[in-house]
């Protein structure tokens, strides 16, 4: 990899967040969907229990609407120009040393728009939370008054909140750092894995049909298609509620960090084998 790469990967990332229409909507709808995430905590709040700030921002991030529609959705959509400037790359690859220098800085891109995104996200939750919620470094007493209830989750609907796993055996930093890695290691992947399929499909649509179906499986109800399906969405890795001693975050990064390199390199040889003349 030289510096050509890197100067590539900044060209992609530019042509992929130049629309200020685009991030003013994407923006919007992060903003929309952290305000509606926040509603069970607010209800808590309003019940006498009170979560402290990081508890609030694992629980708007661990909403699946949130992660979809204030996520993914806009995530995928400022990706995907990406994947289809042939005429563009046409001229890039008649002038660049290596044609591999196209691939590594497609990802690259992809690893920066990630970080810029992800951080904004971040950031519109903590602009949103800051003043309401105090700043603590240990799990509060309604989240551990919460965590002892929820094993019995008929009895209290709003067990979601905290997991009790979590509580006994992880403190709140530990958690929010091995989360930011998933968060960052998951939509690496759904961008990398939408540049593969794009080069495999040649189709916009298919492509997108595809990384949603890949995204949303964790969402389908239990027993409507094997769990392995929904265990290979990387949306299901994300969900602090479902975490256990049965599926702790080791498993998650056995899987993830695997996949991604594995989409890599697939990308890696598709792109080395194209006809871009």
């Amino acid at each position: 990899m030289n510096r050509s790469a890197y100067a590539l990967a900044r060209f992609y990332a530019k042509l992929a967040l130049r629309n200020p229409a685009t991030l003013f909507a994407m923006g919007g709808a992060i903003g929309y969907t952290v305000l509606t995430s926040m509603d069970e905590a607010t209800r808590l709040q309003h019940s006498g229990l009170r979560l402290n700030l990081l508890e609030v921002m694992f629980h708007i991030f661990d909403n699946p609407l949130y992660t979809t529609f204030g996520l993914f959705v806009p995530f995928l959509i400022i990706v995907s120009p990406l994947f289809y400037i042939k005429d563009l790359e046409r001229l890039i690859a008649y002038r660049a040393s290596h044609r591999s220098n196209l691939w590594i800085a497609k990802v690259l891109a992809i690893v920066q728009i990630t970080i810029v995104f992800l951080s904004t996200a971040f950031l519109i939750a903590l602009a949103v939370t800051a003043l309401q919620y105090p700043v603590a470094f240990e799990w509060s007493d309604a989240y551990a008054h919460l965590a002892k209830s929820s094993t019995n989750p008929a009895e209290r609907p709003d067990y979601r909140v905290a997991n009790a796993y979590l509580y006994q055996t992880h403190n709140p930093l530990s958690v929010l750092v091995l989360q930011v890695l998933l968060f960052f290691a998951s939509f690496v992947l759904v961008g990398v894995l939408s540049a593969v399929f794009a080069q495999i499909f040649q189709r916009p649509a298919v492509t997108l049909i595809l990384v949603a179906m890949y995204w949303i499986i964790a969402q389908t109800p239990a027993g409507m298609v094997p769990p392995v399906l929904t265990f290979l969405s990387p949306q299901a890795h994300l969900l602090l509620q479902i975490r256990s001693s049965a599926f702790p975050f080791a498993v998650s990064f056995l899987y993830l960090v695997p996949t991604l390199v594995l989409s890599f390199l697939l990308g890696q040889m598709k792109t080395k084998r194209a006809i871009l003349g």
